[in-house]
């Protein structure tokens, strides 16, 4: 028997950016760590998830706090996008594709490399 979800709001989210920056193979990246607290019934769960957020100069942190907000929200759809057994469907495309994140699962080895052509820019 499966159980029922309970019902949960959104009482406290943060978004914290670490001072320094760090180099990807893309560029220069500051790591962010959002965090949502949840209240639900007697329980107070917590999601962290820790982030990349390409960082240019011009850039200011409620820029980056919005950019690690909307790369949070994109692995959390991921996962429950990926955790579905539809997930595994050969021609449908995935939750990142096109963004910073875009593969991402191939990296850590939760699923195999795949080759697809260099995109053209500017056409």
């Amino acid at each position: 028997m499966a159980s029922k979800p309970f019902a949960a709001k959104i009482v406290d989210l943060t978004t914290l950016l670490d001072p320094d920056l760090s180099l990807s193979p893309s560029g220069p990246v500051r790591w962010a760590t959002v965090e949502i607290l949840y209240a639900a019934e007697q329980f107070r769960p917590t999601v962290s998830i820790r982030i990349p957020v390409p960082w240019k100069k011009s850039d200011t942190d409620d820029e980056l706090r919005s950019g690690a907000l909307r790369f949070a929200r994109q692995l959390i759809d991921h996962a429950c996008v990926a955790m579905t057994p539809a997930a595994g469907a050969e021609n449908s495309p995935g939750v990142l594709e096109g963004t910073v994140l875009e593969g991402l699962s191939q990296e850590l080895g939760i699923s195999p490399p795949v080759t697809r052509p260099h995109r053209q820019r500017g056409r």
